[in-house]
């Protein structure tokens, strides 16, 4: 998708319910490109990643200037070792997101202390709900009522004021429904790590906006991330406290070939089965898509029906000025933090102008 009008004007599928189209947003409306400093990098979240090439990675966004660096986890390396391993550097590190239902709070806490101690870098946690495969089934443990459970473990964690959590180095007895801690003091000193919220649905965005210093959303319309700053908002004024920062992973690839273009549309079939996000891709246009992914339709016959523009309602895909300024669309619309997921080291190299 390198070249040709998309470069100076980004592509968005029509209003909800009507058959995917393009409207052409002219060149002056379209918001600076954003710098390598002014962005994240998210690295090891693929279940078929190799910690290897994630550390690859996030030693290259070191290099590069860019401001922070996400260390996820599935079932490969551990975010806490990965994290570990990366030892000093400029970038921050944010890591996660880690299952509130498999990393209690003394174990999240005790982990972030330990990366900043060995790495003396600031260090960020990152919480979600994950999935019943993951938590009852790869770890035996009962997952609850999700929202709870990050909801519970976010109040230890972080507290209920400055200094009052696990995260700041504070002695905390909490007994919730489903979390319960007392008497844990750690050797190390605090971490002092900001704490996000993995968050899509209407309940855990209530808990980021309760508990957290930043919601991140796995995936997003740039219409979506603009209608969720507004809901944060709302939210925030009615449980009377200043609204968490708000961020996006976004999918990258400059200059990619048709093979990695393909692989990126994989990616997303899961979001088009996935219930909120299937809302969401209908709303952009992509409603018939929707339905075939739903279907139980194999995965390639979903990638074979994609349409180009699928990709340009939720990533960033073309020549590098293209990708710089679709990033920057987030940013227009009140996302604080955008967080390139790149589909190789070039990419990274490629925006950040190496």
């Amino acid at each position: 998708m390198s070249g040709g009008p998309q470069d100076s004007a980004r592509r968005v599928p029509a209003a909800a319910g009507a058959h995917p189209r393009l409207r052409v947003v002219p060149p002056p409306a379209v918001p600076a490109p954003v710098k390598a400093a002014e962005l994240g990098v998210l690295v090891g979240a693929r279940a078929d990643g190799d910690p290897a090439e994630a550390e690859r990675l996030a030693r290259l966004a070191d290099k590069l200037g860019y401001r922070e660096v996400m260390l996820g986890e599935t079932t490969g390396h551990d975010a806490f070792a990965l994290g570990a391993a990366l030892g000093r550097g400029p970038a921050a590190l944010c890591l996660g997101p880690l299952p509130a239902a498999v990393r209690d709070p003394v174990t999240v806490a005790r982990g972030a202390a330990s990366v900043a101690a060995l790495t003396g870098r600031a260090v960020g946690i990152a919480l979600g709900a994950s999935t019943s495969a993951v938590v009852e089934e790869w770890h035996g443990r009962p997952r609850g009522v999700p929202a709870t459970v990050v909801a519970e473990s976010a109040a230890v964690l972080r507290g209920s004021r400055p200094g009052a959590g696990l995260l700041a180095g504070a002695e905390v007895d909490f007994a919730g429904a489903l979390v319960h801690t007392r008497g844990f003091t750690g050797s190390l000193p605090p971490s002092n790590a900001e704490l996000s919220v993995l968050a899509f649905g209407a309940e855990l965005t209530e808990v980021a906006v309760a508990r957290a210093d930043r919601l991140i959303v796995p995936i997003g319309t740039v219409e979506h991330l603009a209608r969720l700053r507004g809901r944060m908002q709302l939210a925030a004024e009615r449980a009377g406290r200043q609204a968490p920062r708000l961020a996006v992973w976004v999918p990258a690839a400059v200059d990619p070939d048709e093979q990695a273009r393909r692989e990126l549309l994989r990616a997303l079939v899961p979001y088009l089965r996935a219930a909120g996000f299937a809302g969401m891709f209908a709303e952009a246009g992509f409603s018939e898509l929707v339905r075939l992914a739903r279907s139980g339709a194999h995965v390639r016959s979903v990638v074979a029906a994609a349409p180009p523009e699928l990709l340009d309602s939720v990533a960033a895909v073309g020549s590098a000025a293209y990708v710089r300024a679709a990033l920057a669309e987030y940013r227009a619309v009140g996302v604080d933090d955008v967080l390139v997921v790149p589909d190789r080291a070039d990419t990274l190299a490629s925006l950040a102008g190496a």
